[in-house]
């Protein structure tokens, strides 16, 4: 799924593979072993990766995030969807057609 194809009806779930480790109150690091790459989060990227224990969209993902952060509807529409698509890309999540 390209960049241009998520939507906020996008379904995410977890890749099972990545290892997920706590550092810290706010942040974590993942690693994908397969492809030997590992990932910092910041504290709304480890609470994206906590929903996400549930398959979710885009648009429940947000709905959540504005209900815990402080953080303008369109803003975090865009922000969600663009991180969305950097963890599609690197292979940390799946995406399907809600």
């Amino acid at each position: 799924m390209t960049p241009a194809q998520i939507t906020l009806d996008t379904k995410l779930s977890r890749n099972d593979e990545m290892l997920y480790a706590p550092v810290g109150a706010e942040q974590a690091v993942m690693l994908s072993v397969n492809a030997g790459s590992y990932y910092g989060l910041n504290a709304v990227a480890v609470r994206i990766w906590e929903l996400l224990e549930r398959p979710a969209t885009v648009a429940e993902l947000c709905a959540r995030l504005r209900e815990e952060f402080e953080v303008d509807p369109q803003a975090c529409e865009t922000e969600v969807l663009k991180f969305a698509s950097e963890l599609i890309d690197n292979g940390v999540v799946r995406s399907s057609a809600a």
